[in-house]
């Protein structure tokens, strides 16, 4: 089957080639989907560095979320037919033809929803909504992102407003060339703050922008409480309830 393998880890445009992968044949409690659309996260990528938490051995092929159809059933699965449309994340592979997932972690997609959404419906949607539960934010708070305008930042400001409809987003955003995106006001980003890059989060972000102080701050990869006085910098913040 066709696949995008890399053999070394390094930049996905360097390592990464198309080639030729036996279909692989799913285990007990397995399934095998055939590829349909598969996305390409920035995990992913960072997977392909050889930098992201999980290492896969080599020669491997690259993916982590799809949708597809099911053509294969391993022993012992029930509840999931051949030909069913589904879709599934945090599994390996998924940029190839054929992929292997493990049933319980197989979503049905209904007809309403278009391959385009179901392939990127779980991972980042999931972080978003995980990060809005753990923040606990109540109408009429800021929450603000730093460089969020990736899916989970979408995503985020997008179940906020869905919520209360009174949450209001603060985002302080990279410049794409000196330019900030114009659609991110559609998403519920009510005001924002372009600034550039000097190091991978690391940029200062000044609460004095929002007027309040900040009782939650989510640091990337670490999280960390923070409290800060109007006008305070704090840097490498990613996301920030304030209060």
């Amino acid at each position: 089957m066709r696949s995008a393998i890399h053999t070394t880890f390094g930049e996905p445009a360097d390592v990464l080639a198309l080639g030729e992968s036996p279909v692989p044949q799913p285990g007990a409690g397995e399934v095998r989907i055939k590829t349909i659309l598969a996305p390409i996260h920035n995990h992913d990528l960072w997977t392909i560095r050889g930098k992201y938490g999980y290492k896969p051995t080599l020669p491997a092929i690259g993916g982590s979320e799809a949708v597809g159809t099911v053509d294969a059933l391993g022993e012992g699965v029930e509840g999931i037919a051949i030909g069913q449309r589904v879709m599934a994340a945090s599994v390996h592979g998924t940029w190839a033809e054929h992929f292997i997932a493990p049933a319980r972690m197989v979503i049905p997609v209904p007809d309403a929803i278009a391959d385009e959404a179901a392939a990127q419906l779980i991972a980042m949607p999931l972080s978003a909504l995980m990060l809005l539960e753990f923040l606990q934010a109540e109408p009429g708070q800021w929450i603000v992102q730093n460089t969020a305008n990736g899916a989970v930042g979408k995503t985020l400001a997008m179940l906020a407003a869905a919520r209360g409809g009174e949450h209001r987003q603060g985002l302080a955003d990279r410049a794409v060339g000196g330019v900030l995106p114009n659609p991110l006001p559609a998403f519920g980003l009510q005001e924002f703050q372009p600034h550039q890059r000097t190091q991978r989060h690391a940029d200062p972000l000044r609460c004095r922008s929002v007027g309040a102080g900040v009782r939650h701050g989510e640091d990337h990869p670490r999280r960390s409480e923070h409290v800060l006085r109007p006008g305070d910098v704090h840097r490498g913040l990613h996301h920030a309830l304030v209060d």
